[in-house]
């Protein structure tokens, strides 16, 4: 497995995280959209449309929170495996790195603030970490 691989194995937790922040955004906007529709009590006979918003906001939103169910479930479990697999490296700056980068989900620069490291040497402890890094394509398939 090259570094790329090895970095989008790793980048899982990171794409998950954005999936269900962009599905918890989408159920935001069903949110909204579903108090904003605002019935108007009359005695004279409607169609019904205004029901029929409200109640298809909300089965959207039950929708995007299954789903988003769903991704956390997958968040859980790749989060254990791509754990796993930074823990077997030797390194603990190594294994900081990665998990600042891969778990946190931290930039480089902020990564090279915290641990009190120069940009370029903070992305060169990366490099390294990665060759650091051994992935058991058998136990921890590659999914991208």
């Amino acid at each position: 497995m090259n570094s790329q691989d090895k970095i989008k194995w790793l980048s899982r937790c990171r794409d998950i995280d954005r999936k269900i922040q962009s599905k918890c955004d989408e159920k935001s906007v069903w949110m909204a959209r579903a108090t904003k529709i605002t019935p108007t009590l009359s005695d004279m006979p409607s169609g019904g449309k205004k029901e029929n918003k409200i109640e298809s906001a909300i089965e959207k939103m039950e929708q995007i929170e299954d789903e988003i169910d769903l991704e956390i479930d997958e968040l859980v479990k790749v989060k254990t495996e791509v754990k796993a697999v930074i823990s077997s490296v030797q390194s603990s700056t190594y294994r900081e790195v990665l998990e600042r980068r891969y778990i946190r989900g931290q930039k480089w620069e902020k990564i090279a603030v915290e641990m009190n490291y120069d940009y370029r040497y903070t992305l060169k402890l990366h490099g390294f970490a990665l060759q650091a890094v051994e992935v058991d394509t058998k136990r921890h398939p590659i999914v991208c």
